[in-house]
């Protein structure tokens, strides 16, 4: 009889067309969301050194200037400042305007740092 019953079932499943449920594409975070807001590439000139550094941002929140990997952890993220606590524990804070990051403090060196944005002239 069991087996009556569990045929019976599964005739039935089988026989009832299977809806298929429309994937909503993934609707991104909030963290996600506010970290598109600081990803990207980005310059900036030290005065001291007359030096133009290169910073990256990548989407998960991974910093690179000039190239290498900066070790550390994000500690904070808003729509005005992203805060990175680097491996020495020192912070460099990435302030936001309203075009995209405008700044970067390094604390290591007590220094705030211009982003370069380039003019039309520079893009062509």
């Amino acid at each position: 009889m069991p087996s009556f019953v569990h045929n019976l079932i599964s005739g039935l499943k089988n026989a009832v067309p299977h809806r298929h449920h429309h994937q909503v594409p993934n609707e991104p975070t909030p963290m996600e969301t506010l970290a598109l807001q600081y990803t990207g590439q980005y310059a900036f000139l030290d005065e001291l050194t007359n030096k133009t550094h290169q910073i990256v941002v990548s989407k998960e929140l991974a910093i690179k200037i000039d190239g290498r990997v900066l070790p550390g952890t994000v500690t904070g993220i808003t729509t005005d400042r992203l805060t990175f606590l680097d491996h020495y524990g020192y912070q460099l804070i990435i302030t936001n305007g309203a075009s995209g990051p405008k700044a970067v403090y390094d604390e290591a060196e007590d220094a705030t740092y211009n982003i370069i944005t380039p003019t039309a002239d520079d893009a062509q």
